[in-house]
């Protein structure tokens, strides 16, 4: 009569394969855990500095009173009027290859870097006025895209020109 004490090298063999799927599945399930909180936080940030760069050129082009505007590539310059210190012209310049927004009074730019993440990229940009007359506005669109994000982001500014307070 055979000894049944311990385990035969088959079934040792078998116990192993099937530890070795299910750790091998659970790797799996942790590593897509960790792509998606890495992609949300992608998402996160990079719609922080859209919101962030948003408001702080779009606040002082209403603020500082938007009165013209010239687009050249990837640079507008906007004519604004007189300040307290005798500026009425700031510049915002697009760099694509390097990802970052340059805006500023002349001599005084503030160079506002995209997040770095890589295979970010600038898909396309417009720079253009809307409207005529009193109801004319300048809209600057950024449309970035990343291979892991569900959607393209859009960084948007829209401004009026000669915008008029009504008493």
């Amino acid at each position: 009569m055979l000894d049944k004490k311990g385990f035969t090298s088959i079934e040792l063999l078998v116990s192993f394969i099937i530890v070795s799927a299910i750790a091998i599945g659970l790797f799996d399930v942790v590593l897509n855990y960790k792509n998606k909180q890495q992609i949300s936080s992608f998402e996160t940030s990079l719609q922080a500095f859209i919101n962030t760069t948003t408001k702080m050129i779009q606040d002082d082009l209403i603020k500082r009173r938007l009165t013209n505007a010239s687009i050249s590539g990837s640079s507008v310059t906007f004519y604004l009027k007189t300040a307290k210190d005798g500026s009425n012209q700031t510049h915002l310049v697009l760099n694509q290859s390097e990802m970052f927004i340059r805006y500023g009074a002349t001599g005084k730019e503030i160079r506002y870097d995209f997040p770095k993440i890589v295979d970010l990229k600038i898909a396309s940009y417009q720079f253009k006025f809307v409207g005529s007359g009193t109801g004319r506005f300048i809209s600057l669109e950024i449309v970035l895209e990343h291979p892991n994000l569900n959607q393209k982001k859009r960084l948007l500014i829209t401004a009026p020109v000669n915008y008029q307070e009504s008493v």
